[in-house]
C-alpha cells in the first residue's frame, strides 16, 4: 500500500511541475524561432498580456467618457436659448463637436471587446541593450503571428 501512495504521489508531483505556463509556452515557441540564429534572447524581464480587439479598459472608459458628454451637452442645451445670438452660435458649434464625438463614442461601445490573442513583450537581445523584442500568438499559444 506504501508503494502505490508513494507512486501515485510522484507521479502527481511530477505531472503537476512539469505543466507548462502560458509565458513558458510562448517562450519555448520564441526559442524555437532562434534557435538556429546567432542572437541569444533574454527572458528575465518579459511579460505576457492578453490582446483584444478593443483593450476593456478602454471600452470602459469610453462609455463612462459618453456619460460624461451626455451630461455636458445637456447642460449646453439648457443654456443655450438663455444666450445672445453670437454667444448662441458659438455654443452650438461646441455642441455640434460634442456630439460628434459622442456618437463616435457609442459606435465603439457596439463593438465589444474581443480576444484575440497573446503578446509577449519586454524579450531582450542579449548583449545588445537598448532593443526589446514583441511577439504576438494566436489565442491557444500554438504559433507566433503578425
Amino acid at each position: 500500500m506504501k508503494k502505490s501512495s508513494f507512486l501515485f504521489l510522484f507521479i502527481l508531483t511530477f505531472l503537476s511541475c512539469s505543466k507548462k505556463t502560458d509565458k513558458d509556452r510562448a517562450i519555448a515557441l520564441v526559442e524555437s524561432k532562434y534557435e538556429s540564429s546567432d542572437q541569444k534572447l533574454d527572458f528575465e524581464n518579459s511579460k505576457l498580456d492578453s490582446l483584444y480587439h478593443i483593450d476593456p479598459k478602454a471600452y470602459a472608459d469610453s462609455i463612462k467618457k459618453g456619460n460624461e458628454l451626455d451630461s455636458i451637452l445637456a447642460v449646453l442645451e439648457s443654456q443655450i436659448e438663455h444666450f445672445d445670438q453670437r454667444e448662441s452660435d458659438s455654443v452650438g458649434l461646441i455642441s455640434a463637436a460634442l456630439t460628434r464625438e459622442r456618437y463616435h463614442l457609442l459606435d465603439l461601445t457596439k463593438t465589444k471587446p474581443r480576444f484575440i490573442g497573446w503578446k509577449l513583450s519586454g524579450v531582450k537581445i542579449k548583449n545588445v541593450k537598448s532593443e526589446e523584442l514583441s511577439f504576438n500568438f494566436n489565442k491557444d499559444i500554438t504559433e507566433i503571428v503578425e
